[in-house]
């Protein structure tokens, strides 16, 4: 059973952004999602989201990243887990490493029938962007 509704499928392609599928962990993740120039050592990262059975209603909470991540600037990225970690997932021998940011409290909400993946691509790229916000 596919993770996505179609539309969510052709809203990847549309914009050229690779994915890989584990459909029994419920895992998306986004190989060699670009990154912020200037911020990070690294230029890109795997970013791992899960999916939740009830998506389209309810969207998606955290995300995970691969190689663990860091700063140009030396400073610590608040609630991300290093490697080693609680809760992070490793899928084919790499630990994607949590960032704790979470969505779905007001003001910012999951709107169901009116969100999709374009949602989640936005919150991913805010977080990545944006390291120091909680």
């Amino acid at each position: 059973m596919p993770l996505l509704l179609d539309t969510d499928y052709a809203q990847l392609e549309e914009r050229g952004l690779s994915y890989l599928e584990d459909d029994a962990q419920g895992f998306l993740i986004l190989p060699s999602y670009p990154l912020a120039e200037g911020l990070y050592h690294e230029n890109a990262c795997d970013v791992l989201v899960i999916i939740p059975k009830n998506y389209n209603q309810g969207g998606i909470d955290m995300l995970w990243t691969y190689p663990n991540l860091t700063r140009l600037d030396g400073k610590a990225i608040p609630k991300m887990n290093r490697p080693g970690g609680g809760d992070n997932r490793t899928v084919d021998g790499k630990e994607f490493c949590r960032w704790s940011r979470h969505w779905n409290h007001a003001p910012v909400v999951w709107r169901p029938g009116k969100d999709n993946i374009v949602t989640i691509l936005r919150r991913v790229s805010w977080a990545l962007g944006n390291p120091d916000t909680k």
